[in-house]
Protein backbone atom coordinates (compact mmCIF):
# COMPACT_ATOMS: atom_id res chain seq x y z
CA UNK A 1 0.00 0.00 0.00
CA UNK A 2 1.49 3.36 -1.06
CA UNK A 3 1.67 6.07 1.62
CA UNK A 4 -0.68 9.05 1.35
CA UNK A 5 1.45 11.85 -0.14
CA UNK A 6 -0.56 14.43 1.79
CA UNK A 7 0.83 13.02 5.04
CA UNK A 8 4.48 12.90 3.93
CA UNK A 9 7.05 15.40 5.24
CA UNK A 10 9.23 17.42 2.86
CA UNK A 11 11.98 14.89 2.00
CA UNK A 12 9.68 11.92 1.64
CA UNK A 13 7.22 14.05 -0.35
CA UNK A 14 9.91 14.95 -2.91
CA UNK A 15 11.35 11.43 -2.95
CA UNK A 16 7.91 9.86 -3.52
CA UNK A 17 7.16 12.28 -6.39
CA UNK A 18 10.59 11.63 -7.96
CA UNK A 19 10.28 7.84 -7.75
CA UNK A 20 6.75 7.99 -9.08
CA UNK A 21 8.07 9.76 -12.17
CA UNK A 22 11.14 7.48 -12.33
CA UNK A 23 13.64 10.36 -12.12
CA UNK A 24 17.07 9.56 -10.67
CA UNK A 25 18.89 11.69 -8.11
CA UNK A 26 21.76 11.98 -10.58
CA UNK A 27 19.38 13.58 -13.11
CA UNK A 28 18.11 16.04 -10.48
CA UNK A 29 21.70 16.90 -9.49
CA UNK A 30 22.67 17.50 -13.12
CA UNK A 31 19.69 19.79 -13.75
CA UNK A 32 19.82 21.77 -10.48
CA UNK A 33 23.63 21.77 -9.90
CA UNK A 34 22.93 20.61 -6.33
CA UNK A 35 25.43 18.02 -5.09
CA UNK A 36 24.27 14.41 -4.71
CA UNK A 37 25.23 14.44 -1.04
CA UNK A 38 22.85 17.36 -0.35
CA UNK A 39 20.00 15.70 -2.28
CA UNK A 40 20.46 12.49 -0.28
CA UNK A 41 20.35 14.49 2.98
CA UNK A 42 17.07 16.08 1.81
CA UNK A 43 15.58 12.68 0.98
CA UNK A 44 16.59 11.37 4.43
CA UNK A 45 15.54 14.65 6.14
CA UNK A 46 18.91 14.74 7.93
CA UNK A 47 18.55 18.09 9.72
CA UNK A 48 21.83 17.68 11.62
CA UNK A 49 23.90 17.69 8.42
CA UNK A 50 21.82 19.92 6.14
CA UNK A 51 23.17 23.49 5.69
CA UNK A 52 21.49 26.68 6.96
CA UNK A 53 17.70 26.98 6.63
CA UNK A 54 17.85 29.71 3.97
CA UNK A 55 19.95 27.44 1.73
CA UNK A 56 17.74 24.39 2.24
CA UNK A 57 14.63 26.29 1.14
CA UNK A 58 16.34 27.24 -2.14
CA UNK A 59 17.40 23.62 -2.67
CA UNK A 60 13.84 22.37 -2.05
CA UNK A 61 12.39 24.75 -4.64
CA UNK A 62 15.00 23.73 -7.23
CA UNK A 63 14.54 20.01 -6.46
CA UNK A 64 10.75 20.31 -6.76
CA UNK A 65 11.00 22.26 -10.02
CA UNK A 66 13.24 19.55 -11.53
CA UNK A 67 10.71 16.78 -10.82
CA UNK A 68 7.51 18.74 -11.46
CA UNK A 69 6.49 19.03 -7.80
CA UNK A 70 5.21 22.06 -5.86
CA UNK A 71 8.24 23.91 -4.48
CA UNK A 72 6.27 26.08 -2.04
CA UNK A 73 4.50 23.00 -0.71
CA UNK A 74 7.89 21.34 -0.11
CA UNK A 75 9.07 24.45 1.78
CA UNK A 76 5.86 24.53 3.84
CA UNK A 77 6.35 20.89 4.87
CA UNK A 78 10.02 21.61 5.67
CA UNK A 79 9.06 24.47 8.00
CA UNK A 80 6.50 22.27 9.78
CA UNK A 81 9.08 19.52 10.23
CA UNK A 82 11.71 22.04 11.42
CA UNK A 83 9.34 23.33 14.12
CA UNK A 84 8.89 19.78 15.41
CA UNK A 85 12.68 19.21 15.44
CA UNK A 86 13.27 22.45 17.37
CA UNK A 87 10.64 21.50 19.95
CA UNK A 88 12.21 18.08 20.40
CA UNK A 89 15.68 19.65 20.78
CA UNK A 90 14.37 21.98 23.49
CA UNK A 91 12.63 19.24 25.45
CA UNK A 92 14.00 18.51 28.91
CA UNK A 93 12.40 15.08 29.18
CA UNK A 94 15.52 13.13 28.18
CA UNK A 95 16.78 11.33 31.33
CA UNK A 96 20.36 11.28 30.04
CA UNK A 97 20.32 15.08 29.70
CA UNK A 98 18.97 15.48 33.23
CA UNK A 99 21.64 13.15 34.61
CA UNK A 100 24.33 15.05 32.73
CA UNK A 101 23.15 18.36 34.17
CA UNK A 102 23.09 16.87 37.70
CA UNK A 103 26.70 15.67 37.36
CA UNK A 104 27.79 19.08 36.10
CA UNK A 105 26.17 20.74 39.12
CA UNK A 106 27.82 18.30 41.53
CA UNK A 107 31.20 18.87 39.88
CA UNK A 108 30.78 22.65 40.17
CA UNK A 109 29.87 22.35 43.87
CA UNK A 110 32.96 20.18 44.44
CA UNK A 111 35.26 22.68 42.72
CA UNK A 112 33.83 25.58 44.75
CA UNK A 113 34.22 23.57 47.96
CA UNK A 114 37.91 22.85 47.40
CA UNK A 115 38.50 26.45 46.25
CA UNK A 116 36.98 27.66 49.53
CA UNK A 117 39.28 25.37 51.54
CA UNK A 118 42.34 26.58 49.61
CA UNK A 119 41.44 30.25 50.13
CA UNK A 120 40.90 29.64 53.86
CA UNK A 121 44.36 28.06 54.26
CA UNK A 122 46.03 30.75 52.14
CA UNK A 123 44.26 33.49 54.15
CA UNK A 124 45.53 32.06 57.46
CA UNK A 125 49.13 31.95 56.16
CA UNK A 126 48.83 35.51 54.90
CA UNK A 127 47.52 36.69 58.29
CA UNK A 128 50.36 34.91 60.11
CA UNK A 129 52.89 36.63 57.89
CA UNK A 130 51.55 40.07 58.79
CA UNK A 131 51.40 39.29 62.52
CA UNK A 132 55.03 38.10 62.60
CA UNK A 133 56.32 40.99 60.45
CA UNK A 134 57.19 38.74 57.52
CA UNK A 135 56.85 39.96 53.99
CA UNK A 136 54.37 38.24 51.74
CA UNK A 137 55.74 36.40 48.66
CA UNK A 138 54.20 39.12 46.44
CA UNK A 139 56.08 41.90 48.28
CA UNK A 140 59.34 39.97 48.14
CA UNK A 141 58.93 39.46 44.39
CA UNK A 142 58.14 43.14 43.80
CA UNK A 143 61.17 44.22 45.88
CA UNK A 144 63.49 41.90 43.94
CA UNK A 145 62.12 42.88 40.54
CA UNK A 146 64.24 45.50 38.73
CA UNK A 147 62.60 48.90 38.19
CA UNK A 148 60.78 49.45 34.90
CA UNK A 149 62.18 52.30 32.85
CA UNK A 150 59.97 54.95 31.24
CA UNK A 151 60.81 53.64 27.76
CA UNK A 152 59.79 50.08 28.74
CA UNK A 153 56.51 51.36 30.15
CA UNK A 154 55.80 53.31 26.94
CA UNK A 155 56.56 50.25 24.80
CA UNK A 156 54.16 48.14 26.87
CA UNK A 157 51.42 50.75 26.47
CA UNK A 158 51.92 50.82 22.69
CA UNK A 159 51.83 47.01 22.61
CA UNK A 160 48.56 47.01 24.59
CA UNK A 161 47.05 49.56 22.21
CA UNK A 162 48.08 47.47 19.20
CA UNK A 163 46.54 44.37 20.77
CA UNK A 164 43.29 46.22 21.47
CA UNK A 165 43.22 47.49 17.89
CA UNK A 166 43.75 44.02 16.45
CA UNK A 167 41.06 42.62 18.72
CA UNK A 168 38.51 45.18 17.50
CA UNK A 169 39.30 44.66 13.82
CA UNK A 170 36.59 43.17 11.66
CA UNK A 171 36.89 39.82 9.95
CA UNK A 172 38.04 40.23 6.35
CA UNK A 173 37.28 37.37 3.94
CA UNK A 174 39.21 37.19 0.65
CA UNK A 175 38.14 34.69 -1.99
CA UNK A 176 40.18 33.88 -5.10
CA UNK A 177 38.49 31.83 -7.84
CA UNK A 178 40.41 29.56 -10.22
CA UNK A 179 37.43 27.46 -11.42
CA UNK A 180 33.88 28.65 -12.16
CA UNK A 181 31.60 28.34 -9.15
CA UNK A 182 28.52 29.74 -7.43
CA UNK A 183 28.26 30.79 -3.80
CA UNK A 184 25.69 31.76 -1.21
CA UNK A 185 27.13 33.82 1.65
CA UNK A 186 25.51 34.98 4.90
CA UNK A 187 27.33 37.81 6.74
CA UNK A 188 26.67 38.39 10.47
CA UNK A 189 23.52 36.18 10.30
CA UNK A 190 21.92 38.56 7.80
CA UNK A 191 20.33 37.84 4.43
CA UNK A 192 22.00 35.42 2.01
CA UNK A 193 23.84 36.87 -1.00
CA UNK A 194 24.33 34.86 -4.20
CA UNK A 195 27.41 35.07 -6.44
CA UNK A 196 28.25 33.49 -9.82
CA UNK A 197 32.04 33.67 -10.08
CA UNK A 198 34.39 32.81 -12.94
CA UNK A 199 38.05 31.83 -13.00
CA UNK A 200 40.25 34.78 -12.05
CA UNK A 201 37.55 36.60 -10.03
CA UNK A 202 38.31 37.98 -6.58
CA UNK A 203 35.85 38.73 -3.77
CA UNK A 204 36.54 40.65 -0.54
CA UNK A 205 33.95 40.88 2.25
CA UNK A 206 33.89 42.19 5.83
CA UNK A 207 31.98 40.89 8.88
CA UNK A 208 31.75 41.82 12.54
CA UNK A 209 31.00 38.32 13.86
CA UNK A 210 30.90 35.53 11.28
CA UNK A 211 30.50 34.25 7.72
CA UNK A 212 28.37 31.27 6.56
CA UNK A 213 29.40 30.08 3.08
CA UNK A 214 27.84 27.51 0.77
CA UNK A 215 30.24 26.87 -2.13
CA UNK A 216 29.09 24.96 -5.21
CA UNK A 217 32.60 24.09 -6.45
CA UNK A 218 34.71 24.08 -3.29
CA UNK A 219 37.79 22.74 -5.07
CA UNK A 220 37.85 25.78 -7.34
CA UNK A 221 38.43 28.51 -4.75
CA UNK A 222 41.04 29.68 -2.27
CA UNK A 223 39.93 31.45 0.92
CA UNK A 224 41.81 33.66 3.38
CA UNK A 225 40.37 35.05 6.62
CA UNK A 226 42.32 38.03 8.00
CA UNK A 227 45.28 36.95 5.80
CA UNK A 228 45.17 33.39 7.19
CA UNK A 229 44.63 30.64 4.63
CA UNK A 230 41.54 28.50 5.27
CA UNK A 231 41.99 24.85 4.17
CA UNK A 232 39.11 23.36 2.14
CA UNK A 233 39.12 19.56 2.07
CA UNK A 234 37.16 19.12 -1.15
CA UNK A 235 37.70 18.25 -4.79
CA UNK A 236 36.53 20.15 -7.89
CA UNK A 237 32.78 19.94 -8.28
CA UNK A 238 32.08 19.15 -4.61
CA UNK A 239 29.81 21.32 -2.47
CA UNK A 240 30.94 22.55 0.96
CA UNK A 241 29.25 24.53 3.76
CA UNK A 242 31.70 26.62 5.88
CA UNK A 243 31.13 28.60 9.08
CA UNK A 244 33.92 31.14 9.75
CA UNK A 245 35.67 31.91 11.97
Amino acid sequence: MKPDKESLSFGHYLQATRLEKKISLEKVSEETRIGLDILKLIDKEDHDNLPAEVFVKGFLRAYARAIGADGEEAVRRYELRLNVVHKLDGSETDPSKSASKLWRKLLLVGVLYFALIYLSIFGMDYLKGHLTGQESPEKQASRERPPISASQSAQERESDKASEKNYSDKFVLRITVHEDTWMKIIIDNGDAREYDLGSGDHLELEASTNFNLLIGNAGGVRIRLNDKSIPILAKSGEMVNLNLP
